[in-house]
């Protein structure tokens, strides 16, 4: 799997990805994280990896439905890119019903 943390995330981007969702400071999450490692460890690293992973497909699932990750890197060029798709919809089904 290819790592697409969050752009401050330092590990797998899960306390900068909570941090951003939730308004906190990512810093703070990260002291709690090291603490909460020290005193559960095994517990501690099922969660964050659950974390990982939820955070992970959660990203997909967003880019996938605004149409970002295809290359195209402004709005202008997604809607663009939208419209011709539509056209191309469009001739098709007039190829197919002349």
């Amino acid at each position: 799997m290819i790592s697409n943390r969050a752009e401050s995330g330092l590990i797998a981007g899960v306390c900068a990805g909570m941090a951003r969702a939730f308004g906190w400071n990512a810093w703070v999450l990260r002291v709690l994280f090291v603490i909460f490692l020290l005193v559960e460890t095994f517990w501690t690293a099922v969660v964050y990896a659950a974390l990982a992973v939820l955070l992970h497909l959660g990203r997909q699932h967003k880019k996938r439905r605004t149409g970002e990750g295809e290359g195209l890197t402004s709005p202008e060029l997604n809607d663009r890119a939208r419209r011709i798709d539509e056209l191309e919809k469009r001739f098709r089904d007039l190829e197919n019903q002349g």
